[in-house]
């Protein structure tokens, strides 16, 4: 896809589990993501909204920092990839995965993520972000598993409380 085509940079270093990587973890300037939903909405004044369009509108609203916007990329990004040559594909797949990603939806990242690794099983860029996506996993697996046995723990100490008060 041509036009404002997004940067996707080939070599950027692999940032730590958890830091910020501005390769995955940067926002799209306001003026940008304005001047890409004004295109979007001329030419859906117009009745003849272009693939290209969209696909630039959906990468813009993936990169906003609003939860929102990022949803509402996703949700383009997704209306517009069975409309998308299978040649052609590869950055509306990269971008559903990158939003998802953003969302914490990660199975959802890893399913596009693999489906892309299934075409290009070298693809740098994409392994970087699949990296990315499992340390997330496992940490916020990790986090949730604390959580549970936190609530398991306090549970127990309350039926143990009132088990004792029952005694006296």
């Amino acid at each position: 896809m041509g036009g404002v085509k997004p940067s996707l940079p080939p070599s950027l270093p692999a940032a730590l589990p958890g830091a910020m990587d501005p390769e995955f973890d940067d926002v799209v300037a306001v003026e940008d993501l304005m001047a890409l939903e004004r295109r979007y909405a001329a030419e859906r004044q117009q009745g003849a909204l272009s693939r290209q369009c969209r696909f630039e509108y959906g990468w813009g609203l993936v990169r906003s920092r609003y939860r929102e916007d990022t949803a509402r990329g996703v949700a383009l990004l997704s209306e517009l990839l069975p409309e998308t040559p299978p040649e052609e594909q590869r950055d509306v797949l990269f971008y559903l995965a990158l939003g998802y990603y953003r969302l914490k939806e990660y199975e959802r990242a890893l399913e596009h993520l693999e489906r892309l690794l299934a075409a290009e099983p070298q693809n740098a860029q994409v392994l970087r972000l699949r990296s990315r996506v499992r340390s997330r996993l496992r940490r916020d697996g990790l986090v949730g598993a604390a959580i549970v046995g936190g609530v398991v723990m306090g549970v127990a100490g309350l039926v143990g409380v009132a088990i004792a008060r029952a005694r006296h």
